[in-house]
C-alpha cells in the first residue's frame, strides 16, 4: 500500500477517534458562544506571545503577565472554556504521539560524526 494511501487511512481514523470527536463537539459549542470564544482566543494569543518572547530571552512586562494571569483565571472558572482547552490538549497530545511514532525510527538530518 502506498504511503499516501496509509496517510489518508490514518487521517480517517483520527477523525473517528474519541479525542477528535470530543474536541469537535466542544469546539462547536465555543464557536457558538462569542464571549467564551473571545476569552479563549485572547488567552491563547497572549500566552503564545509571552511564551515566544521568553523563548527569545526577552523580558516580559508586568502588565502583560498580569493580564495573562487574569485571563487564565477566567478560563479556569469557565467550565466551557476549561473543557474545550482540555479536549484541545488531549487531541494535540494524540497528534504528537502519532508524529513521534511515525518519525521515531527514521534517520533525518545531519549528525556530527567523528572522522577516523
Amino acid at each position: 500500500m502506498a504511503v499516501y494511501d496509509l496517510a489518508h487511512k490514518l487521517g480517517e481514523q483520527v477523525k473517528k477517534s474519541e479525542e477528535y470527536r470530543e474536541y469537535q463537539k466542544l469546539r462547536q459549542e465555543i464557536m457558538e458562544d462569542k464571549d467564551t470564544r473571545k476569552m479563549i482566543t485572547d488567552y491563547q494569543n497572549l500566552n503564545l506571545q509571552i511564551s515566544s518572547a521568553r523563548a527569545w530571552g526577552q523580558e516580559i512586562d508586568e502588565d502583560r503577565q498580569k493580564k495573562l494571569d487574569k485571563l487564565e483565571e477566567l478560563v479556569r472558572m469557565s467550565s466551557k472554556a476549561r473543557n474545550y482547552l482540555e479536549a484541545e490538549s488531549r487531541f494535540s497530545l494524540m497528534i504528537q504521539d502519532i508524529q513521534k511514532i511515525i518519525f521515531e525510527d527514521l534517520e533525518l538530518g545531519l549528525e556530527e560524526k567523528e572522522d577516523d
